[in-house]
């Protein structure tokens, strides 16, 4: 039995998409005064996001529901490049994948999910690995010339290889704590 997206649902999405896109947004521009916190920030975002993913995911437990983030998402950081457009749409369809086999109903899917969906934050990045002179242009336009130099200095030919995983490991650190944290407030309470 295939349940399809209906008009509620799509309802919840922009709502989880919107709170979940802002609060990477602020995260990231808290953190992007600071290069090493800017590199960090795929951990970071994991480690954060995640008790709104767990949420997001846990209601809406039907096929589409983590593309539709994962386009979201996509769509608010390709501003420099669609290259992070495909990206979301990849990572979202490998999240997608895993939720499925667990039939949208396992808890240890839904886990397994998430540090594959934060791949999504290292997007942004790929430009390091095809146009990094263009990409330290644009940190220079926003942050100056001195910030612009130091994110050169920190990012070397393989840093989207470190990047990608910090993104798994603040994505598996953020779902076993986003899931302590759904079970003792939201399950208790009888939110899910």
């Amino acid at each position: 039995m295939r349940q399809r997206l209906k008009t509620k649902d799509y309802i919840y999405a922009g709502a989880f998409g919107a709170i979940y896109i802002i609060l990477m947004m602020v995260l990231v521009a808290a953190t992007g005064m600071i290069p090493i916190l800017y590199i960090l920030s795929p951990f970071l975002v994991g480690c954060v996001c995640a008790t709104v993913y767990m949420l997001y995911v846990t209601k809406i437990k039907k096929f589409g529901a983590i593309m539709i983030l994962a386009l979201l998402f996509g769509i608010v950081t390709s501003t420099s490049s669609f290259i992070s457009l495909i990206w979301a749409l990849i990572c979202g369809i490998g999240a997608e994948l895993i939720a499925r086999a667990g039939r949208y109903q396992s808890k240890k899917m839904f886990l397994l999910s998430y540090p594959v969906f934060n791949l999504t934050m290292i997007g942004p990045f790929l430009m390091l690995g095809f146009a990094k002179k263009h990409f330290i242009e644009m940190c220079e336009q926003f942050y100056g010339s001195a910030y612009a130099q130091t994110v050169d200095r920190l990012t070397p030919e393989w840093i989207i290889f470190v990047l990608a995983g910090l993104a798994v490991a603040g994505g598996a650190v953020g779902v076993l704590t986003a899931s302590k944290f759904v079970k003792k407030h939201f399950e208790k309470a009888g939110i899910m």
